[in-house]
């Protein structure tokens, strides 16, 4: 049997191996080691020199096996934290990332003098932003849509766990033919990666998260841009508002699509790394 601080250690080098870089591998380490034993980071350090149980051995082997194959950790553990909450996570479904968190922070800025705000979420995937958006104002009435049936059922199981549900409508559908009238935010966190920088992608982003949710179309990739800037206006309240995540860089391109189609007042937001993360536009 071996300790707790060993185990750590070996379960490193095999990170390491399997070509995760070394601050992310002791960070996963920590993560793998309290979701299997229940030990926080702090509680770790204590037991450093504890014997590990085998049941608990055998779990961490479980996953390390994923990982090594370069599953992403949040398929591994199956979950995902995104503003605080806990999100369950499982391949076909995109996992959140904190740039996101940028649009949902922007968005219940815009939303704070409006009461009872309508909210549509494009692209719902894990529920990410719609779970978010209904935590932090309940009195949100949201509808979410995405093509993909998985990311349907993974973010009504999300929003139940939550216990938002009852204010969140899920629509299966093509964002072109489901976008309500009179909404007051639409929220986006479309494909927008180009493909030709597929090969430039960690293999846990281009082997495992689906593809569908990642790039965009057009060479560009910013067709879903092209798309909505034309027909999004029709479909907000007079004062409303569209709120879209970009990709690093793309935010000038972007902000010329909204303005060539007559959007009003288009502006960029950045995120905690400096990055215009996010694109407003008003009708």
């Amino acid at each position: 049997m071996s300790n707790l601080a060993a185990a750590k250690r070996a379960l490193i080098a095999r990170l390491r191996a399997a070509g995760v870089e070394a601050g992310e591998a002791a960070r996963e380490c920590e993560l793998i080691v309290e979701h299997t034993t229940g030990l926080t980071r702090d509680e770790q350090v204590l037991a450093a020199f504890s014997d590990v149980e085998q049941v608990h051995l055998d779990a961490l082997e479980a996953i390390l096996a994923k990982r090594e194959r370069r599953v992403p950790l949040q398929y591994c553990l199956g979950y995902a934290y995104f503003m605080g909450l806990k999100l369950s996570v499982c391949p076909g479904v995109l996992i959140p990332r904190c740039d996101t968190e940028t649009l949902v922070a922007v968005a219940i800025s815009f939303l704070r003098d409006i009461l009872s705000p309508q909210v549509v979420d494009i692209g719902v995937g894990s529920g990410a932003i719609a779970i978010a958006v209904a935590s932090q104002r309940a009195d949100a009435v949201i509808t979410t849509i995405d093509i993909s049936a998985e990311a349907i059922a993974q973010a009504q199981e999300n929003a139940r766990a939550h216990k938002v549900e009852t204010r969140i409508s899920f629509c299966h559908s093509h964002w072109k033919h489901a976008l309500p009238q009179a909404a007051d935010a639409l929220l986006a966190n479309p494909p927008y990666i180009p493909k030709s920088q597929r090969t430039t992608l960690a293999p846990e982003v281009v082997l495992y998260e689906p593809a569908e949710a990642l790039f965009g179309q057009g060479d560009d990739g910013l067709a879903f841009y092209r798309e909505f800037a034309l027909c999004g206006q029709q479909h907000l309240s007079q004062s409303g508002f569209a709120a879209v995540e970009v990709g690093d860089g793309e935010a000038g391109r972007v902000k010329e699509i909204f303005s060539a189609a007559g959007w009003r007042e288009v502006a960029a937001h950045k995120d905690v790394n400096g990055w215009e993360r996010v694109v407003v536009a008003w009708k």
